[in-house]
């Protein structure tokens, strides 16, 4: 059985002008260990077909209108927002191409790395932010430690882009969706 398979998916927006078709029948399928990369021009789908999988797109304007996301077997489709939370991080992950827009400029970057490995691992405070500062030293990112306390403003756009990744990998997802990581990487 594939880790992941997606048969059929379709996911359209409601415009001014009707209903684009964002994703309009894709298959993809994956195993435990193996590299899929989904290339294709600027507009056709690729990033949707990411945050549909994690069901992250806004409903309304899209909608999944067909097919399934099979998580070891699960069909995710159907599932609730508490259902998707306990997936999210723990078992998939996923690397936006945008960090400014990802992470919230509120908090620490430490804290929101550690939000999710609380949330996902139970971890203490102490503990989850001792993590964060491990995934920080992970991407390389300087003197982790301190710059664990630091906000996003603080950081460059391909240091943040790190973040993102620290955050990715941070519950040791089985499942890694990368949407552009590399953009900016410094």
């Amino acid at each position: 059985m594939a880790l992941l398979e997606i048969r059929g998916l379709k996911t359209h927006f409601k415009t001014d002008d009707g209903w684009l078709h964002a994703v309009d029948g894709v298959d993809i399928s994956v195993d435990r260990g193996e590299t899929v990369c989904v290339v294709g021009e600027s507009g056709c789908g690729k990033s949707v077909t990411a945050k549909t999988v994690l069901k992250l797109i806004d409903m309304p304007p899209g909608r999944i209108v067909a097919g399934q996301v099979l998580w070891q077997g699960r069909d995710l489709v159907p599932l609730g927002p508490a259902a998707m939370q306990r997936i999210r991080a723990k078992e998939i992950a996923i690397i936006f191409q945008e960090p400014m827009t990802s992470l919230n400029p509120v908090y620490t970057i430490g804290e929101q790395i550690a939000e999710s490995v609380r949330l996902h691992e139970g971890l203490s405070k102490r503990s989850a932010m001792a993590r964060a500062v491990e995934m920080l030293g992970l991407v390389n990112i300087p003197t982790p430690e301190r710059r664990v306390r630091d906000y996003p403003h603080q950081f460059s756009g391909g240091m943040r882009q790190r973040v993102m990744i620290a955050i990715a990998l941070a519950c040791s997802p089985k499942l890694l969706i990368a949407d552009e990581p590399t953009t900016a990487l410094d």
